[in-house]
This record gives C-alpha cells, sequence and structure tokens, in this order.
C-alpha cells in the first residue's frame, strides 16, 4: 500500500484514512520513526499481527515489507547466479 501525502508548515503528516484503518492506526496511537538511507520509517506501537484461522492453520495476514515484483526480481537473479556457477 502506498500513498502520497504533505507535510504542513508544523511539521505534521496526515496518515491517510484507509492506510490507518488497515494498520488499525487510532487517535493517539504512539508511534515510532527511524531514519533510513533516503527515508523515515513508521511503526505503530500498537501495530499487531493480524492472525486468523484458515483450515485448522493459523496464518498471518499482513502487508508485504517490500515491492514484491522486486522481490521476484532478486530471488530469480540469486537463482540464476547459482545455477550458472554450478555449471563451472
Amino acid at each position: 500500500m502506498r500513498s502520497k501525502t504533505k507535510v504542513d508548515r508544523f511539521g505534521r503528516v496526515v496518515i491517510p484514512k484507509k492506510m490507518r484503518q488497515a494498520l488499525g492506526i487510532k487517535t493517539d496511537t504512539e508511534v515510532y520513526l527511524e531514519k533510513r538511507d533516503n527515508g523515515i520509517f513508521m511503526i505503530p506501537n500498537s501495530l499487531k499481527p493480524i492472525v486468523k484461522e484458515d483450515s485448522g492453520i493459523m496464518v498471518l495476514c499482513s502487508e508485504p515489507l517490500e515491492e514484491f515484483s522486486d522481490f521476484i526480481d532478486r530471488n530469480r537473479q540469486e537463482r540464476i547466479r547459482k545455477i550458472v556457477k554450478g555449471l563451472d
């Protein structure tokens, strides 16, 4: 999930409603901010994994931590390197 917003003159950022709902962020939810290479990573303190039962199996439901297509591309390249290395 990706969304665009603006920083106001007081340095505040509004988290879009759909994102707040998806993450269970409510009024007065404490969040942690972490500086990353090119941005800020925000973690809600109240964020708990959403687990549900599906046919007797406990399943964790969450958003991917990175773009899935990027993960697939990196994984594919790694597997190709291993195959080519095995042919030497």
